[in-house]
Formats: structure tokens, sequence, C-alpha cells
């Protein structure tokens, strides 16, 4: 016997149907229309909501449990890119450290680098950064990845 849903009910079909009409993404758009679905027909089963809309039983009961959550904020997609709280480094830390290694001809491992770095300008670089600079500006043949 298939499963009916349990919904939450505060937040209107007129107003689901209504954002659904308003929106562009194309994948909000859909996980509205399955909890849209869900709300006016409540005594569909998930599969049946799933078949209605061709989308995997577990999309409707991953958008289902979002919502019940909270609310329609929970299915909006996600912001992507650079998170806000990551550091950006500034770029004549690495111009230094290249004219150091150039100058004393250092072959130096990244690790070492990072020490360098922490003394000098007293900021921790993580060292996939620290290699990801120094290949930007051609000095990554030269330089080891492992002390």
């Amino acid at each position: 016997m298939s499963r009916v849903a349990t919904i939450r009910k505060d937040i209107p079909v007129s107003v689901i149907r209504r954002t659904i009409k308003n929106t562009a993404d194309s994948g909000f758009r859909l996980r509205l229309m399955i909890i849209e679905k869900l709300l006016s027909e409540p005594a569909l089963s998930l599969q049946a909501v799933a078949a209605a809309l061709i989308v995997n039983r577990e999309t409707v009961t991953k958008c289902l449990r979002l919502f019940n959550q909270g609310g329609t904020d929970l299915l909006r997609p996600k912001k992507a890119g650079r998170k806000e709280g990551n550091p950006k480094y500034d770029g004549e830390i690495f111009m230094e450290l290249i004219r150091v290694l150039e100058r004393d001809r250092h072959d130096w491992s990244v690790y070492q680098m990072q020490d360098y770095i922490k003394e000098r300008h007293a900021v921790v670089v993580p060292e996939s950064t620290i290699y990801y600079r120094i290949a930007k500006l051609g000095f990554a043949k030269r330089t080891r990845k492992s002390a």
C-alpha cells in the first residue's frame, strides 16, 4: 500500500501557485510543483505524485521534507560560488616569495613557503593556495609539494 504524505498546511496552495508562476528557475519551479500537487491532492501517494510529474520518488520525499522543515525558503536553490568567509590574499605576498626564492636560489617545499609567509606577514595561507598561486606565476615546476 502506498504511503500518503503528511504536509504542513500553513502555506496556501494559491501562494505556491503564484510563486510557481513568478519564478524563472526551473529546478525551484519543479520543487514547488511537487508541493503544489501534494497540497492540492492530499489523497495522492508519494509514488503517484512522482509518476504524475515524472520524477523520482526520492525527489518527492526530499522536497516534502524540506518544505515541512522550512517552507518554500528551503526549496530555493543555494547560492553558488565563493563563500563570503573565504579570505583573499594579497598578491604581493606571493610575488615577494618568488623574489626571495629566485634571489637566494632556494628549493623550498610548499610547507617551508607557508612558514616563511607566516613569519614574514603573520598570515596563515593554506598549502593548496600557495601551490596554486606559485603555479600561476610560473614557478611550480621548481616547487616541491612535500618537505
